[in-house]
């Protein structure tokens, strides 16, 4: 009896998904776990595993369609007609005489590489992990079969990949990364759709994408329930920058390029302790503010997809160094789509660097339901009176959008105030 597999529930809130890449063919025979197709949703794009092994009999759904959660996805043989599938694909496949064969990728994640170290006690059979935690771990080499698991009924996280991974390895340097990161510069293309005509001239109409219905949709409701106000301020971030540009990495450890964005997270970190009412989010139904006893900040990163924002949790809890750590894995992830959906939630605050792509000034629009954003500009040098003398200062343009229903602009800017003081005093940022 043949047997159908369905999109299953990917999260709180999702009820459809955009199918990004199929990695399997009609008449290919699947193990289990292995990687059917690649759906983007909620911003996140992510893996689909098979939760059981035959020969993939019909694939119902092809690149770039949208489906939702319960559909059918691809139809399974049953036992019997598996081996003569597999002849008849295997058969089919040799008819065409190829000039070279080409190597059997390894198992996924049932068997370590050739020569990779087991530890005692490690897991057979199958491992609990997510796709998303598979595909890393097949990228950094990690045999997820000597991992101990800290999740539920010893699911393998992400957390667990890298530590055993820096335990294992020596930690790479990290690349220096200023956030976000500006995408690439592409020649020009003609927009993507199909080609057609209105009374002016031609035009091309193209669906929206799963990620532009997200940030359309979250973009309309913060919009329109969030009543906006933007504060400007300058710091100014001499001292700052000579203190970064001149630090060097204790021997032992693996080389840092510190930019600006880790100061920043710092010190918005301790500036959102002091100033609670802007780590919150607005309930308005039940005429309540919902203050947040943990800081975790948003990063709006500019990606060819469009705009990501991974979630650096407990950012208070870090130091600069640490923060600068987190912020490579993180940018690095969302370069390489290896993030999930929970990545993504659960920030308190959020920031957004117009200044990696040259801009100054801006007015984000605040992510729902949080309270308030701030945008980090390009920093440039300026003439600057100090102590009667014209001096050459580095200055560092800062735009804070937050919900006037939860606090006042005199509030707003003893909050931007209190940011500046941790930037203007960087000793203060490294205690």
């Amino acid at each position: 009896m043949s047997r159908e597999f369905l999109l299953p529930d990917l999260g709180e809130g999702i009820t459809e998904a955009q199918i990004i890449r199929l990695l399997v063919s009609e008449g290919d025979t699947v193990a289990e776990d292995q990687a059917l197709m690649e759906v983007e949703t909620d911003k996140a794009a992510v893996e689909i595993p098979s939760p059981f092994a035959g020969v993939a009999e019909r694939v119902h759904v092809e690149e770039g369609q949208t489906v939702n959660v319960g559909e059918v996805m691809v139809t399974f043989a049953d036992g019997e007609g598996q081996a003569e599938s597999r002849d008849a694909s295997t058969a089919a496949r040799a008819a065409p005489p190829a000039p070279q064969q080409a190597p059997t990728p390894p198992p996924r994640d049932t068997e370590p590489p050739v020569g990779a170290p087991r530890v005692p006690g490690a897991k057979a059979g199958p491992v609990a992990a997510a796709p998303a935690v598979r595909k890393l771990a097949r990228e950094m080499g990690v045999d997820l079969a000597s991992v101990p698991g800290s999740g539920p009924g010893g699911r393998i996280l992400k957390e667990d990949l890298e530590k055993a991974a820096r335990g294992e390895t020596p930690r790479p340097a990290p690349t220096p990364v200023e956030v976000p990161m500006a995408a690439p510069a592409r020649p020009p293309a003609p927009p993507p759709g199909a080609a057609g005509e209105d009374k002016w001239g031609p035009v091309r109409r193209a669906p929206l994408s799963q990620i532009r219905k997200t940030i359309a949709n979250q973009m309309v409701r913060s919009t329109s329930t969030i009543p906006h106000v933007t504060h400007f301020d300058d710091a100014d971030i001499t001292a700052l920058d000579g203190l970064r540009r001149g630090y060097t990495s204790p021997p032992g450890e693996p080389e840092r390029k510190l930019t600006l964005m880790p100061f920043v997270v710092r010190a918005l970190s301790f500036a959102l302790r002091e100033f609670p009412e802007l780590n919150a989010s607005f309930d308005h139904e039940a005429g309540e503010i919902i203050y947040k006893d943990y800081v975790s900040i948003g990063i709006a990163v500019d990606t060819e997809r469009g705009l990501v924002v991974p979630v650096l949790r407990d950012a208070d809890r870090r130091g600069v160094l640490q923060i600068a750590d987190a912020l490579v894995i993180l940018i690095e992830k969302v370069r390489r789509t290896q993030f999930t959906v929970d990545e993504l939630r659960g920030a308190s605050f959020t920031i957004t660097n117009v200044g990696a792509l040259g801009g100054r000034y801006a007015t984000p629009i605040i992510n729902h339901p949080e309270v308030a954003i701030l945008g980090v500009g390009r920093s440039r040098l300026e003439p600057v009176v100090v102590d009667e003398v014209i001096e050459p200062r580095l200055i560092l343009p800062l735009s804070l959008s937050f919900d006037h229903r939860v606090t006042d602009g005199a509030q707003a800017a003893r909050f931007v105030r209190a940011v500046i003081g941790y930037l203007e005093n960087p000793v203060r940022l490294m205690l």
